[in-house]
């Protein structure tokens, strides 16, 4: 879906973020994006390019279960590997309140528990 009042040159959706949000491919500059609302004109960084942000989403799901219901001590060694990986793959990609940083901040308060493990 192109989304043409934002960014530059406007962006191209490629996936949902949450109930409202998308996660966009600025067509001027190559970087990926989150947006929150499908009407909003903020955007928030996520990857520096399409290829850094299926890397990053690849590992992620490579790690998951994160940690287990119990695993309460765990929350915080599993969200600073997340970081690593991350921001191994792309070193732009853990920026203040971008969509990684929340991310790894929510798995670790425990938003990421695999109940079933």
């Amino acid at each position: 879906m192109f989304l043409g009042g934002v960014g530059e040159r406007g962006l191209v959706a490629i996936a949902t973020s949450g109930l409202f949000g998308r996660i966009a491919v600025d067509v001027a500059t190559g970087h990926v994006v989150q947006i929150p609302k499908t009407e909003s004109a903020k955007t928030s960084h996520v990857n520096s390019d399409l290829g850094s942000f299926n890397r990053c989403v690849a590992a992620v799901i490579a790690r998951f279960p994160f940690y287990a219901d119990g695993d309460e001590d765990r929350y915080e060694e599993a969200a600073d590997e997340l970081r690593g990986l991350i921001s191994g793959i792309d070193e732009t990609a853990l920026v203040h309140n971008g969509f990684w940083e929340t991310f790894c901040d929510d798995v670790a308060i425990g938003d990421y528990t695999d109940w079933d493990a």
